[in-house]
């Protein structure tokens, strides 16, 4: 059995070459050029580049015809095609479309997240695989990591929403003068406001105060974009939280991961989050 995602899961390099997994890259229209996520432009790159751009960036899925090469990358074996949530990107669809003509050899997956809320679910996925579990029990896996998955984060600015017509631009300048800091949650596909705040401290504290009230977690990732040193911070901080000591991976340290363009370019830089997987 293999597994295919795209490159909105945000994985690390180093579990995606441990288990396998095919990353489909999606598409960065920058500056006048296409670039593949994750492969033509890196990360920091892009993040330099992004405050100063007087064009603002956009984004794409891949071609369908990138689906169907990672599909036949596969050979003869079952495939698990796990992708962003349709109600944010065509990626989903594009995988669906990709799919079609190896009938139900492939089981593509809409997975209501992105980023790590996403690769929670792709790793478990890959564990299952790993296991040796048939494809009934992978799908139990990845459907249990849905359910007991959250993920928040918080926006230095607003003005990337508004850019990509998710915020007016009256309400954009007005949390620029007031140095509003917006805090949101993504659940099953649907992006909606969890609180506003003054200052940075006060939303750091507050990102806190939802993770903690999680409870016991099984999983957990500190996100950020292009702002490395609060997100190892915010880690430091919540590692010692939440973790239930009868399980070896509950001891491992939150993961810290870069945001990758894709997502960069709708919440902008500085950007801090976390993706949690509760405990079941």
């Amino acid at each position: 059995m293999r597994l295919v995602t795209d490159s909105t899961a945000d994985l690390p390099a180093e579990l995606v070459e441990r288990h396998g997994i095919i990353v489909v890259p999606a598409v960065l229209n920058l500056g006048g050029r296409s670039y593949r996520d994750g492969i033509e432009i890196s990360r920091a790159e892009f993040y330099e580049r992004l405050p100063s751009l007087r064009t603002p960036p956009t984004t794409a899925a891949p071609a369908v015809g990138e689906f169907e090469a990672a599909y036949a990358q596969c050979g003869e074996a079952e495939i698990v095609s796990i992708h962003i949530a349709g109600q944010l990107s065509g990626v989903y669809n594009a995988a669906r479309l990709g799919a079609e003509a190896l009938g139900k050899r492939v089981t593509v997956i809409d997975s209501g997240q992105t980023s790590m809320g996403l690769g929670w679910q792709v790793l478990a996925a890959a564990e299952a695989i790993a296991a040796g579990k048939p494809l009934p029990e992978v799908l139990a896996a990845v459907e249990s990591a849905r359910r007991r998955v959250k993920v928040y984060a918080l926006l230095d600015t607003i003005e990337y929403l508004r850019r990509g017509g998710r915020a007016s631009a009256l309400s954009a300048a007005m949390s620029e003068l007031l140095q509003i800091k917006l805090m949101i949650e993504l659940s099953e596909g649907v992006v909606s406001q969890v609180t506003r705040l003054r200052t940075r401290h006060k939303a750091v504290e507050k990102l806190v105060e939802l993770t903690e009230a999680l409870g016991p977690l099984e999983r957990l990732a500190v996100l950020h974009a292009h702002c490395p040193d609060d997100a190892h911070a915010l880690a430091a901080r919540l590692a010692s939280f939440g973790y239930a000591q009868d399980r070896p991976r509950a001891a491992q340290p939150p993961l810290v991961v870069e945001a990758t363009s894709i997502i960069g370019t709708h919440v902008g830089p500085n950007a801090l989050g976390v993706a949690a997987v509760k405990l079941a």
